[in-house]
C-alpha cells in the first residue's frame, strides 16, 4: 500500500496543474471593441464553441473541402468603409465575433487558399458564414 502512496502526490500535483490548460484551447480577446472566440478542436471544445455562440453577431466555420474541420485560418474582418476590425489566426474551426449590426467583408486565407465574403449583421440574432478550402 504504501508504494501506491508514492505516486498519489505527484499524480495529484499533475492534475491540478494540468486542470486548467483543459479549457485554454479556446483562445479569447478583443480588439478594437469587437470581442472574438475562436477555437473547437475536439468534441468537447466543439460543444462549447456551439454554445458560446448565441453570446456573438458572427459564427464562422472553417472546414476542407472534404469536410474535414481546419485550422490556422488567418481571418481579417473589415467594416462597410474598409477599415480593420478584426485580424486573427484561428485556433479551431470557428470564429466568433461580436460585431455591431451593419455589413462587413470578411477576408479568409489557409494556405495559399484565399477567400471572402460579405456579411450583413443583423440587430438581432447573429450571421453564419463557412469558408470551405
Amino acid at each position: 500500500m504504501r508504494k501506491n502512496l508514492q505516486w498519489t502526490a505527484p499524480l495529484a500535483f499533475a492534475l491540478a496543474a494540468a486542470w486548467p490548460l483543459a479549457g485554454q484551447a479556446i483562445d479569447r480577446g478583443e480588439q478594437n471593441g469587437v470581442a472574438y472566440a475562436t477555437g473547437g478542436v475536439g468534441q468537447d471544445e466543439s460543444s462549447a464553441m456551439r454554445g458560446m455562440a448565441k453570446d456573438y453577431s458572427l459564427r464562422m466555420l472553417a472546414a476542407a473541402k472534404s469536410g474535414e474541420y481546419v485550422a490556422d485560418v488567418r481571418v481579417t474582418i473589415r467594416d462597410s468603409g474598409g477599415a480593420e476590425v478584426l485580424s486573427v489566426t484561428t485556433q479551431g474551426p470557428y470564429l466568433l465575433a461580436r460585431l455591431a449590426p451593419g455589413a462587413y467583408r470578411i477576408d479568409a486565407e489557409y494556405g495559399s487558399a484565399k477567400q471572402s465574403r460579405q456579411v450583413r449583421i443583423p440587430a438581432s440574432g447573429r450571421a453564419d458564414v463557412s469558408f470551405y478550402f
